[in-house]
């Protein structure tokens, strides 16, 4: 029972990661996880036992699969898409490992071996609750096309892997593609700048969404106030809509950037892009200002966004520090998640405003900013504005 053992040996592997997992919820996924494992290796084994030998197709397939998802599992938070990359983590180790002739192929054995130590690593960097999700959907995957499948068992079994194969592959690379898209801090989608320096003690606030009536202004006074400054990532819109108050944050010496247009779920896919150019002339006719400085709206960008922005000699920017803000009432429980994870070199990411809406209530991140800035101090850290903290220029020549 190869598949049967390197499910074993996969939790086994895991079980380092256990002093990591801090809370109940994290616990319970790893416990869940390490059952599912064991579940999907089993329903693998008793799968791939009715193949006389599974040959080198599959088990370049298993690898593969689980190769690409434990790349892009530590990538992602917990959502669906952890479900689909388990779907590709969990059949691919029991595809790899499965069949009772295993271990007489080298093949098998080193895509095997592949899979137990790079899903091992993923579950350590908090992939577990994708692998507890993927044992309970390739076990139903897989009773599913076996009660589809015609022939003998060894055509049934053989059928089933691959339907099964297929699926995984499919779903591991949509998952892959999504969070390519969304990701905020990783590369390979378009170059991106998620941090600066990490020798100096200097971080950079930065806001989304905005301009906001009454709370940017309010949030500009409370930064002037601890002689701050910070970075206010502006939607189009919303400055054709309150060009004051994208003058005034101008004028009292904090920097803008760009937030496209409209800020919505389905322009950033036009490969044109022309949110880009809307926003930047908006700017432009309220402070005089062409930024450099591009943030996608939820992080959401494509290869081609990234070309666009590269073309008008602009850098795009995510972040490090997120304390979810856009969903909170609790202003001490964002000052505390963004202080629990800052470092020098972190740009932090609040919002002044929400989708471009200039009249959202946006008073828990006045009350929190306070707090921010003073336990900023309390750490030693500058707050600066971000072309400071990346040495770069905040404005171009024009837009």
């Amino acid at each position: 029972m190869p598949s049967a053992v390197t499910g074993f040996a996969t939790a086994a592997l895991a079980l380092p990661a256990v002093p990591a997992v801090a809370d109940t919820r994290r616990l319970s996924w790893f416990a869940l996880s390490g059952l599912a494992i064991v579940a999907a290796a089993a329903t693998a084994w008793w799968l791939a036992r009715r193949i006389r030998r599974p040959g080198i197709v599959l088990a370049v397939t298993g690898g593969a699969l689980v190769a690409i998802a434990g790349w892009v599992v530590p990538q992602t938070d917990v959502s669906l898409v952890t479900v689909l990359l388990g779907v590709g983590l969990g059949a691919g180790v029991g595809i790899a490992g499965g069949g009772v002739q295993a271990l007489r192929d080298p093949t098998a054995v080193a895509g095997a071996a592949g899979g137990i130590v790079v899903l091992a690593v993923a579950v350590a960097l908090d992939g577990a609750h994708g692998t507890a999700w993927a044992g309970l959907l390739y076990g139903a995957a897989v009773v599913l096309v076996w009660a589809f499948a015609r022939g003998t068992p060894r055509e049934r079994a053989m059928g089933s892997v691959r339907w099964v194969a297929a699926i995984a592959a499919v779903l591991t690379v949509m998952a892959t593609l999504w969070v390519g898209a969304n990701s905020h801090t990783e590369t390979w989608f378009g170059s991106q700048v998620a941090h600066g320096p990490r020798d100096k003690r200097e971080v950079a606030i930065t806001f989304d969404d905005g301009p906001n009536d009454p709370y940017t202004l309010e949030i500009a006074r409370v930064l002037d106030e601890h002689d701050a400054k910070g970075t206010f990532f502006a939607v189009g819109k919303a400055v054709d809509a309150r060009p004051d108050i994208v003058r005034a944050l101008e004028e009292d010496g904090h920097l803008l950037g760009n937030h496209s247009y409209h800020h919505d779920s389905w322009r950033w896919l036009d490969p044109r892009y022309p949110e880009l150019d809307r926003t930047q002339s908006a700017l432009r006719r309220s402070a005089g200002a062409c930024p450099r400085f591009y943030r996608a709206p939820h992080g959401q960008h494509t290869p081609f966004m990234a070309r666009v922005i590269d073309d008008h000699g602009m850098t795009m920017v995510g972040w490090d520090v997120s304390a979810g803000d856009w969903k909170a009432h609790d202003a001490g429980k964002v000052a505390r998640a963004v202080l629990d994870d800052v470092q020098p070199g972190s740009i932090i990411v609040l919002h002044d405003g929400l989708d471009g809406d200039v009249t959202a209530d946006r008073s828990v991140v006045v009350r929190a900013l306070p707090m921010i800035l003073d336990g900023l101090e309390r750490k030693g850290l500058k707050p600066v504005r971000l072309d400071t903290l990346l040495g770069e220029r905040g404005y171009g020549d024009h837009c």
